[in-house]
């Protein structure tokens, strides 16, 4: 029986994804073609999810999948670090006399439309940013053999003419959005695992409960998921919590929002009903440090919250201003203090070369790292993202390789003026070994292990990884400083 549509992600592996820390990457489940599955299934279409990277397929292995399957239209997720995997596997398809037309959707056809399409010449449809409905009308016209100029926010060929329709509104309402079709995944126990840092207690689960930031980071690409908050209502997300407890036995759940604190009513009533309904579940989020208020956080850690992510970026304060981050050092502090005081694991996200960074920022960012009592961090190289303004000026603020296979932000490919790419490496390196490899530091993984013996294998691994990552380099380095004053004095 012919299916109305495939939706593939496409086959990229930890190594493209997480550089030197591949081998404690995590797998997440694909929710943005889970909540188009379950869109398409509640509107009677047949659809089907083939989740490569989640099965270990390569290329060929796909497409021996793929041929197996009868449907007329195949969807293709990809972000920008992800589309020449994909441009390479709707290649193949067409190669492989597999009839169907190619549709793509992500972050990276969202961003640059017309640009992507005058690039790879593979793809048929492109759906630009959210795609719930967008993909109810390309599934009515496929049906109807009708045209695709009325559908509202796609790019696609029409002969040798490529067209932009008109935009397509935000969804106001979250909630009208069916779950996710996890049920169409390989088994979630099985299959995915998180990152030895993004969970309490297996098994742990994802799920994403708002779209839209209200922050104005030029580093980030907000136009994607829209620069207007929305989330689902806290009926809907304590109903998903209760499908992920009593269908996938979930104990940890990781709340991937841009920022799942900022509307305290609704969090509130999430907190009281989690315990009114005894689901005796940790969980974690992201959060921004500027709208975390004082007296919030007993409260959440009441009802099972362990961790908070804060996007924190540098400790530099002009750093921060030039990315417009609307924040003070200060309140960065604040924040994680008040965390830490009522038992929060706090966790910081940096990225190091930044428009503006010199040697003497990353110290500052070092120093911000080892004085805030943050119990856990991560580092990645600032990287201008299509759809972000950094992307539209870097060249202003420093030299910028633009890759789209580099743009994974685990290497230097925008060196900002004023420090080399060699600095920027070795700051990077510096910074985890700054942070990781201090007593007390390890004593707490150590006693981590001891009462979680379940994650010794992953925590001993992210420690291997950040050991060989972090002291690569530093001997030659110390060497070279060694031997620097007295060529000097030659």
């Amino acid at each position: 029986m012919q299916k109305d549509m495939l939706l593939i992600n496409p086959p990229v592996t930890l190594e493209e994804r997480y550089g030197a820390f591949a081998s404690v990457g995590s797998q997440a489940p694909p929710l943005g073609l889970c909540y188009l599955a379950a869109m398409a299934r509640k509107n009677n279409y047949d659809v089907q999810i083939l989740d490569a990277p989640a099965l270990d397929m390569d290329l060929q292995q796909t497409i021996s999948e793929i041929s197996k399957i009868k449907t007329r239209l195949i969807g293709i997720t990809a972000t920008t670090c992800s589309i020449i995997r994909a441009s390479e596997l709707a290649k193949a398809i067409k190669e492989s006399n597999i009839h169907a037309k190619i549709v793509l959707g992500g972050a990276h056809i969202s961003a640059l439309p017309e640009r992507t399409f005058q690039e790879f010449g593979e793809f048929d449809i492109g759906v630009i940013n959210e795609g719930e409905y967008t993909i109810l009308d390309i599934l009515a016209r496929d049906k109807d053999g009708a045209a695709l100029d009325d559908v509202s926010g796609i790019v696609y060929r029409d002969g040798e003419e490529i067209k932009l329709t008109k935009p397509r509104g935000l969804i106001e309402n979250l909630d009208d959005l069916p779950f996710p079709a996890l049920d169409m995944l390989p088994d979630l126990i099985k299959y995915y695992k998180p990152a030895p840092h993004s969970y309490y207690q297996l098994p742990s689960a994802t799920l994403m409960t708002s779209r839209g930031c209200n922050g104005k980071c030029t580093f980030c690409a907000r136009p994607f998921m829209g620069e207007i908050y929305r989330s689902n209502s806290a009926e809907y997300t304590l109903d998903m919590i209760d499908h992920l407890v009593k269908q996938y036995g979930a104990r940890d759940i990781m709340f991937y929002d841009d920022n799942f604190l900022l509307d305290r009513k609704r969090v509130n009533t999430i907190c009281d009903e989690i315990l009114r309904r005894k689901y005796n579940i940790t969980w974690s989020c992201l959060a921004r440090t500027d709208v975390t208020p004082k007296d919030f956080y007993a409260t959440i850690r009441k009802a099972g919250c362990w961790q908070i992510a804060y996007g924190i970026e540098s400790g530099d304060q002009t750093i921060l201003n030039n990315m417009k981050k609307q924040v003070k050092v200060e309140r960065v502090y604040e924040m994680i203090k008040q965390a830490n005081s009522v038992g929060i694991n706090t966790r910081g996200y940096f990225m190091i070369g930044c428009p503006g960074e010199t040697p003497e920022t990353i110290e500052t960012t070092i120093r911000l790292l080892r004085k805030s009592e943050l119990m856990d961090f991560h580092v990645t190289f600032c990287t201008p993202m299509p759809g972000a303004e950094l992307f539209d000026n870097a060249d202003e603020y420093g030299e910028f390789d633009c890759d789209w296979k580099k743009l994974g932000f685990w290497e230097p490919v925008f060196i900002p003026h004023g420090i080399t790419k060699e600095q920027l490496m070795a700051g990077h390196r510096r910074m985890f070994r700054k942070f990781y490899l201090r007593p007390h530091v390890i004593l707490r993984y150590i006693i981590k292990v001891i009462t979680k013996p379940s994650i010794l294998v992953h925590i001993v691994r992210a420690g291997l990884d950040v050991l060989k990552y972090s002291m690569s380099g530093y001997f030659r380095d110390k060497v070279k400083r060694v031997l620097k004053p007295s060529t000097k004095e030659a």
